[in-house]
């Protein structure tokens, strides 16, 4: 069995579970960006408001990355399949899993001990776009692997300007 076969076994098996469908449903629109508004808005009022723009940006780096790479992978997305939820374009690399494991990334070191949550919630996210006929894994995976990657560049990219800003304000 080659790895492209295994991989539409798997993405059918998922897609045949209707029962299912309102969940997975819900895990797509959530990362449709509402989710993403909510957390950028509440670490902005939470007094966090370098790193709500940080955040921010970071979402919107994550997009167009994964925007520019399905334009250039060209990948086509499952056939053959119920589609749960509507998607158009190009498959790899899934948006939403980069979205959502690069906020999980991001957020891990403030999220303490809920941050099992970002991670559990990442991979649900993940997982439910292949259930929606939408992905294949390997999307999924390049996806998360991309928002891990933006995620951790983001975290190191506010510690440098952080510790430049602090110096700064030391000097003066």
């Amino acid at each position: 069995m080659s790895f492209s076969s295994m991989e539409v076994q798997i993405v059918h098996m998922l897609n045949s579970y209707p029962a299912l469908d309102p969940l997975m449903v819900f895990l797509s629109v959530v990362g449709e960006g509402l989710l993403w508004v909510l957390i950028g808005f509440y670490l902005y009022l939470s007094g966090s408001k370098r790193t709500a723009v940080y955040f921010g940006l970071m979402l919107l780096s994550v997009w167009v990355a994964a925007t520019v790479l399905k334009s250039w992978l060209m990948v086509p997305r499952p056939e053959d399949v119920r589609f749960v939820v509507e998607a158009s374009g190009y498959s790899m690399p899934s948006i939403h899993s980069g979205v959502a494991f690069a906020a999980a990334m991001f957020l891990h070191p403030i999220a303490g001990k809920y941050s099992y949550l970002l991670w559990t919630g990442a991979l649900m996210m993940a997982v439910s776009r292949v259930f929606a006929g939408v992905h294949y894994p390997s999307d999924v995976i390049a996806g998360a692997v991309l928002g891990i990657f933006m995620g951790y560049l983001c975290i190191r990219i506010e510690a440098g300007i952080s510790v430049y800003v602090q110096k700064r304000e030391d000097s003066d």
